[in-house]
């Protein structure tokens, strides 16, 4: 990197020097011009050329920090031609200042009449060449930010996929087949409920399945019916404490919270003598909190282990927030950040 850098200096060098002389020669209408001009030419024009070639790095430095062109295209061509004014204003008039005054020892009263046609070009030069970066810059922005959604159409898709495949997998239709085969010999009232919850809770399923975010409160709706079901199953010995505001003005992805609590479910032992305790709620940071006491199983089921990845991946594209994943004091902690109203609209 460091030696591009130099090589890219040595040409920018080397092309200000010939443009001079080109210059010169041009002017002069001759190749009969004397050496001293050709100095004169190439030194005025190493100034100018050099500050011109610097103007890509200095550009560099300021979209970083303060351009935008995907999310503020219009904010970010003001301050990027503020900054270019400013900049090839300074550069051109110290230049122009240092030759003529010192250089050439002229009088500041004659400034404007001798310099006016060369300052004009010079600021139509570093125009051109300013249109130039800017558009090389928005390109490659607008580049990545498609290739961006394209990565998070596909992190999407992967997450749908395994959320769906997670909840219609044999297992836990095995395991709530045998409960509902449980309560139609105890209670059958409760075995009618327990398949109406079963029912309502696969048709969300297939509901949200082709949503991108969908509400707090239907999300929150959803995660109901799936721990009524494993309740049903584990009985206390499955606690679960949901404080979290439906009012708040948030969006999540499907199923994503329901995948949190699940993942608890999964990786924990659940006993009436070790009872997993649950708690979703949201924080004071606008983000809703999954957490759990951790009592792992010795024997897990098959995982992938890409859910959490991808999940986190597109909250923090949809929101510019990272999902911190915690282990503290005994529990597990997942924070999610709430996609607001208006970002993900």
């Amino acid at each position: 990197m460091r030696k591009r850098v130099i090589i890219n200096w040595l040409v920018a060098i080397v092309f200000s020097i010939l443009i001079g002389m080109v210059t010169s020669v041009l002017m002069g209408g001759s190749l009969n011009v004397p050496f001293r001009q050709f100095l004169w030419s190439a030194g005025y024009s190493l100034s100018l050329g050099l500050p011109l070639f610097a103007n890509g790095y200095l550009f560099g430095w300021f979209e970083k920090r303060y351009i935008d062109w995907v999310n503020r295209p219009g904010t970010s061509v003001v301050r990027a031609l503020l900054m270019h004014l400013l900049y090839s204003s300074f550069v051109i008039w110290t230049v122009n200042w240092f030759w003529f005054i010192h250089v050439m020892d002229r009088e500041w009263a004659s400034f404007w009449e001798y310099n006016r046609g060369t300052i004009i070009a010079e600021y139509i030069i570093f125009i051109i060449v300013a249109s130039i970066i800017y558009a090389i810059s928005f390109f490659k922005a607008w580049r990545n930010e498609v290739r961006q959604k394209e990565e998070v159409k596909r992190e999407s898709l992967a997450l749908k996929y395994k959320v769906l495949q997670d909840q219609i997998n044999p297992h836990f239709l095995f395991n709530s087949l045998n409960v509902l085969g449980s309560l139609i010999d105890i209670d059958v009232e409760k075995a009618k409920q327990f398949t109406r919850e079963l029912s309502k809770f696969y048709r969300d399923v297939l509901q949200f399945k082709d949503l991108d975010i969908i509400s707090l409160k239907e999300e929150i709706d959803f995660v109901t019916k799936y721990i009524y079901l494993q309740q049903i199953r584990f009985g206390e010995a499955l606690q679960v404490d949901i404080i979290a505001n439906e009012k708040v003005e948030g969006k999540v992805i499907p199923l994503s919270v329901q995948a949190l609590v699940e993942n608890a479910i999964k990786h924990n032992e659940i006993s009436k003598a070790n009872p997993l305790k649950i708690v979703v709620a949201i924080s004071d940071n606008y983000e809703l909190v999954v957490e759990n006491n951790l009592q792992p199983k010795t024997q897990v089921e098959d995982s992938s282990k890409t859910g959490l990845k991808n999940m986190a991946g597109r909250y923090e594209y949809l929101t510019g927030k990272e999902m911190i994943v915690s282990k503290n004091g005994g529990y597990f902690r997942v924070s999610v950040p709430l996609i607001r109203i208006e970002e993900g609209s």
